[in-house]
């Protein structure tokens, strides 16, 4: 079967592969022009020429992680799994096109996972922050619960312990500039 039998064209703005769709296990090579890749609308990342897409959806049986669109007029190569005979032909002629998937790949999962560090990082540093409000509420809470003996503060209290999983006060936390009606009842003259 000649190669070019696979060659499909998309013009700009075309839709090549729609996120959350089923693979139907194809996998996709970029000979000419330039394509997106869209998570949620976002771009996320380009495809260029002489590069693989798609192919963690195929090779995994899962939907579209991403929308590719054509940037530019494409020309795709559309194999239909990695059991096509029009791929086994390719990589046969080209082997080099076994390695630039293989790259890819390793690129893309190298690019996640610094991506998945960053957001972790980010997302540690925030529940950070606000375990520290919460145990400087805490302790806000409890001195005024102490000063009032207000069953509803201690009832405020014990939800915000079971809740949040800080379970005590710290006066460390507690900055006086955010409760300025009650700091001297909380800290004190």
């Amino acid at each position: 079967m000649p190669i070019e039998k696979q060659v499909k064209t998309y013009e700009k703005d075309a839709v090549i592969i729609l996120e959350g769709t089923t693979p139907n296990s194809q996998l996709f090579f970029l000979t000419k022009g330039q394509a997106l890749a869209e998570i949620k609308g976002k771009v996320v990342g380009t495809i260029k020429a002489g590069e693989w897409f798609g192919e963690i959806a195929a090779i995994l049986g899962t939907t579209r992680v991403a929308t590719v669109r054509a940037a530019l007029k494409c020309d795709v190569l559309v194999f239909n799994g990695l059991d096509d005979a029009t791929l086994a032909d390719v990589m046969q002629r080209d082997p080099k096109l076994i390695r630039k998937l293989i790259e890819q790949m390793a690129m893309r999962v190298k690019e996640t996972s610094e991506r998945h560090a960053g957001e972790t990082a980010t997302l540690n540093e925030r529940v950070s922050r606000l375990q520290s409000a919460v145990a400087g509420t805490l302790y806000a809470l409890e001195r005024l619960s102490e000063k009032f003996k207000s069953k509803v503060m201690a009832e405020v209290l014990e939800h915000l312990r079971g809740r949040s999983g800080v379970m005590t006060g710290d006066a460390g936390h507690a900055d006086p500039q955010y409760f300025t009606s009650s700091k001297q009842t909380i800290w004190g003259p």
